[in-house]
């Protein structure tokens, strides 16, 4: 009788340190958030924060690996729907933007920076890399989707990580400027251009035709 009240209270306890860890280190970066600073937001004792992540890097990884999941279960299907470019690009576009509205201290976390520093250990590093490889093949899956790029594997990912890069702008703007948004129109314009300096068909956008 006493085991699933302690359970449940050492899980809430976990996740508030996790709730209070995200928020200080997409904020403030991994360096500059301390076991202390985390402690003394999150109301918990450091022997607390001790006893469930071991160390600060165990709490940064265990940040993004949540960081992760949320992030990645909320982006759209990589098959964009529409009946041409232009359709499938608006989809796309207002749904990348919707997630990173909704998420800001995920995309914070991975992409403003990564603020993985030179003393975060091989596990948190691994973390990043698996945070941003699987953001990587969405954006590729979804760029492949709106331009019909299946047979050009090579071009989905050159405007998949130009997405992204963008993406990562906004997100280190906001640190600066914490109501940045993700600017659409420009990112729109990028990528038709790009798009057609590789040849690809984009008929259906204001002003384009086919090649």
């Amino acid at each position: 009788m006493t085991q699933a009240p302690a359970l449940d209270r050492g899980a809430r306890s976990r996740d508030a340190i996790l709730d209070t860890a995200g928020e200080l280190m997409s904020r403030h970066g991994y360096a500059a958030t301390s076991i202390s600073m985390i402690s003394a937001a999150c109301g918990l004792p450091v022997s607390s924060i001790y006893w469930h992540f071991r160390s600060k890097d165990g709490i940064y990884v265990a940040v993004l690996e949540r960081a992760r999941t949320v992030l990645l279960a909320a982006l759209p299907p990589a098959e964009v729907p529409g009946a041409d470019v232009a359709e499938r690009l608006d989809t796309f576009l207002t749904e990348l933007a919707g997630a990173f509205r909704c998420h800001p201290r995920g995309v914070k976390l991975l992409l403003g920076l990564g603020v993985v520093q030179k003393d975060a250990s091989a596990a948190a590093v691994a973390e990043v890399g698996h945070y941003r490889d699987a953001l990587v093949a969405w954006a590729r899956d979804s760029v492949s989707s709106v331009f019909a790029l299946r047979d050009r594997p090579e071009v989905a990912d050159e405007l998949a990580r130009f997405t992204l890069r963008m993406t990562s702008g906004t997100a280190v703007a906001r640190w600066f400027e914490p109501d940045a948004v993700l600017e659409t129109e420009p990112l729109r314009v990028a990528l038709l251009a790009l798009a057609a300096h590789h040849a690809v068909p984009v008929r259906g956008a204001p002003g384009e035709g086919t090649p």
